[in-house]
């Protein structure tokens, strides 16, 4: 038995239930113990010199700690944000933390924020409009130029749940009134693409993993596995591998999940990176034993 640990951290108990628990069995198998945490179990001792970080009241090093583990951390405060940067900076030397790179260069890694980087780094993106009033979004006429149906998605939102589609001005029109006019600015407007399906690859350690495919069902654009979606296995090519490393890289993510989506004439656009991506989907429908890559990278680390 390795006589360091992984340390996770949550929300909840119930929050990536099924990726600690995966990641805690095949841990058990290599020798590996997991210590479940939530975020609200970390403690500082902030001095110089004396600085120490605690997790339930023990602290965590790189005598007894292999690596951090994160999931979702996002609060309306911001809290538990800063205490995972806060950890990762102050254990840095001594403590591998998986996607320590992404979270000190992005707190939130919103979907503005991702589009930016992905520009930048000129990453294939789907035709987006941003605004900041009501009366920009109703001015601005960007339906002509992408045609109906017309695409919204909250910059925070997760899992599929935020992204609507407006097949007509006067839908589009009864949504625009509804939302709180300092709210505009979080939303990002695109334009549709009619596959109804799209790719999610898993990126780990500098390496693609593999590759599902997520196909909408029935009247649902969306494809996303917690909404019902199909999930098959996808064999990648080298356009899509390159990609999906690419993403990963220049958001310094050692672990994500790079969502792809193509047009009807096969051109390929990243939608977004989940850098906290669940993976029972995946698993299921490519056989690839993600939790296992996972307590095997960072055991690499030690």
């Amino acid at each position: 038995m390795n006589n360091k640990k992984i340390v996770t951290f949550t929300m909840s108990l119930r929050q990536s239930q099924f990726e600690v628990d995966r990641l805690e069995f095949e841990a058990k198998n290599l020798g590996v113990e997991v210590n479940r945490a939530l975020y609200k179990d970390l403690t500082f001792n902030l001095e110089n010199g004396k600085t120490r970080v605690f997790v339930k009241g023990e602290e965590i090093n790189g005598d007894n700690t292999l690596g951090m583990w994160f999931r979702v951390a996002g609060t309306r405060s911001g809290k538990y944000t800063e205490a995972r940067n806060l950890a990762i900076r102050l254990l840095s030397e001594q403590v591998f933390a998986a996607n320590h790179g992404g979270y000190l260069g992005w707190t939130r890694m919103g979907k503005i924020s991702q589009h930016g980087v992905f520009l930048e780094n000129e990453i294939p993106i789907i035709p987006t409009r941003i605004f900041y009033t009501k009366k920009q979004v109703m001015e601005s006429k960007f339906w002509r130029e992408f045609d109906w149906p017309v695409i919204a998605k909250h910059e925070r939102g997760y899992q599929g749940k935020s992204v609507r589609k407006f097949e007509t001005f006067r839908e589009l029109r009864r949504f625009v009134r509804k939302i709180n006019e300092k709210n505009v600015g979080m939303f990002l407007w695109q334009k549709y693409l009619p596959t109804k399906w799209d790719l999610r690859i898993i990126v780990l350690d500098g390496k693609v993993v593999g590759a599902m495919k997520r196909s909408a069902v029935g009247d649902e654009f969306r494809s996303n596995f917690s909404l019902g979606g199909n999930v098959e296995t996808w064999n990648l090519s080298n356009e899509e591998r390159e990609v999906a490393k690419k993403v990963a890289k220049v958001c310094g993510l050692d672990y994500c999940g790079v969502d792809i989506m193509k047009d009807d004439d096969g051109n390929s656009f990243v939608l977004e990176v989940n850098r906290q991506c669940q993976f029972q989907g995946f698993e299921k429908s490519t056989g690839i034993n993600v939790a296992k890559l996972v307590v095997e990278m960072f055991l690499k680390r030690q």
